[in-house]
């Protein structure tokens, strides 16, 4: 009897994921085309500039693009158990420049400096085509809870020996508002996206957790600066390294 309730259980978190995915992904991917089309509306107010405009289009191109993948991703994840997910190595910068490029569109009126720091070229790690949304997650609560003028957001890549296995780990330090010490615990959790006080961020996290135990990595968030939670947030993600393909 527990085992079958351990599948409905599954089943059901599994169905909360999908859901969280789609109503995620879908909104950001709704924003990035009503931006582009409001520029282009713009543009032609004033002197068109073709090379501007084209451009924009290729942005609305690209968002249609993704929402085929993730329409496919969402089909994919609904049709898998969790244990028969499949993995296979994916290239990390790769991943983390395309959720920059979609994330730095999402914004078009902040000013934003994302930076990659890394003694590697290439890192594999075993995922998928979801690890994108991971990246894309976190960078965007980086920019939503953020007061200043700049946003400043330093991603760390490296690989690190955690029990006798490789796995690589990326650090996404931020200079927003911070999370108390008391939240960072729970942010990842899917109960937390009801509290009031959540200011929206448990929703997106507890995918985000959920996506990285899939991979059998871990996720948490400590303080940018030690000792002082207001001055931003560093989140890090621990994967197991893939061998890089031939």
């Amino acid at each position: 009897m527990q085992d079958v309730e351990n599948v409905y259980q599954d089943a059901y978190f599994r169905s909360k994921c999908v859901k969280g995915l789609f109503i995620h992904d879908i909104s950001n991917l709704f924003q990035i085309i009503s931006n582009s089309i409001e520029l282009c509306e713009s543009l032609l107010k004033e002197e068109i500039k073709m090379k501007d405009l084209s451009e924009y289009f290729q942005m609305i191109a690209k968002q249609l693009t993704r929402g085929k993948k993730l329409i496919r991703n969402v089909r994919n994840l609904s049709e898998l158990e969790e244990y028969e997910m499949p993995l296979a190595p994916v290239e990390v910068f790769t991943e983390l420049k395309n959720a920059i490029n979609f994330t730095c569109i999402s914004f078009p009126k902040k000013d934003i400096d994302i930076r990659i720091s890394s003694d590697y070229e290439n890192l594999y790690t075993m995922a998928n085509e979801l690890l994108s949304e991971v990246f894309e997650n976190i960078i965007i609560n980086s920019i939503k809870y953020n007061k200043n003028e700049v946003v400043h957001i330093e991603v760390l890549c490296s690989v690190i020996d955690i029990h006798y296995e490789n796995c690589v780990k990326i650090e996404f330090k931020d200079n927003g508002i911070g999370i108390d010490d008391a939240r960072k615990e729970i942010i990842f959790q899917e109960t937390h996206m009801k509290s009031r006080h959540s200011k929206g961020m448990g929703i997106g996290l507890s995918l985000v957790a959920k996506l990285i135990e899939l991979y059998g990595g871990s996720i948490w968030v400590e303080n940018r600066i030690n000792g002082d939670s207001t001055k931003g947030s560093n989140f890090i993600i621990l994967i197991p390294l893939a061998k890089k393909r031939r």
